[in-house]
This record gives C-alpha cells, structure tokens and sequence, in this order.
C-alpha cells in the first residue's frame, strides 16, 4: 500500500475516533510503516469492520488480525483451488 492509500484510511480512522486517531504526525508514520506491506484494499475492509464492532480505536495488531481472516486469493485461484488445477 502507498501513502495516500494509507491515508485514506487514515482519514476513516480520524472520523470514526476523532479523540484518539493519528493527532500526530509520528503516529501516522509509524502505523504506515507497520501496515504499508498489506493490500489497502484489504485493509480498508479491516478497518471498516472493526470500526462496526469497536468502541475504542483499534491497535495496529487489530487490524493485522483481522486482515489474515479474509480470503484475499483471485476468483481465478479460488476456482483452480477448487477445481485441484494449478
């Protein structure tokens, strides 16, 4: 992910948890330094799920757990799994 991609979510963060999201610029470089090797896309879904469910900004660790449950592989690679082709 890139860093406008990032701050993109970013900014869902900031509106889902005004008082405690990214106040500094630090914050925000380390939070993209631990998640820039995800797919935004993914992460964006994480984030959006979490923010449903929590009351409190999640933690970096949150939103790498909850990326590892989705099923991130192609329709393409799901149908070749599924089908034992590769």
């Amino acid at each position: 992910m890139n860093k406008d991609e990032f701050f993109a979510i970013a900014n869902n963060l900031r509106a889902a948890y005004p008082r405690e999201a990214f106040q500094e610029q630090y914050t925000f470089e380390l939070w993209y330094e631990c998640l820039r090797d995800l797919d935004a896309k993914w992460v964006s879904t994480a984030v959006i799920d979490l923010i449903k469910t929590m009351k409190f900004c999640p933690k970096i660790s949150d939103i790498r757990e909850k990326y590892v449950t989705y099923d991130r592989r192609t329709e393409q690679e799901k149908y070749e799994d599924e089908r034992g082709l590769q």
